[in-house]
């Protein structure tokens, strides 16, 4: 009988170590859950800060004031266009 009071409690005292190595796990596991998280947010804001910033760089308006003040390019003048027909 006392054998079997000792093999209970040592059952016990293993699962419960078990039980407490599972729940320091999913804690753990959670943890990094939440940071993955927060990252894949910080993430998908930086990628629409960027989209808007490349919209805002390519816009006709700033190609144009680019062409116009730093390479001196102007729009064509009548005389200058040369009308080419397709065949």
């Amino acid at each position: 009988m006392r054998r079997n009071t000792v093999i209970l409690a040592i059952l016990i005292m293993v699962t419960l170590l078990g039980i407490v190595a599972a729940r320091e796990s999913t804690r753990s596991q959670f943890i990094a859950l939440q940071e993955a998280q927060a990252k894949h947010f910080a993430l998908d804001n930086r990628w629409g800060q960027l989209q808007l910033e490349q919209a805002t760089l390519a816009s006709n308006a700033r190609v144009g004031d680019i062409a116009r003040q730093k390479l001196g390019l102007s729009a064509p003048k009548n005389n200058q266009i040369v009308m080419v027909k397709a065949q």
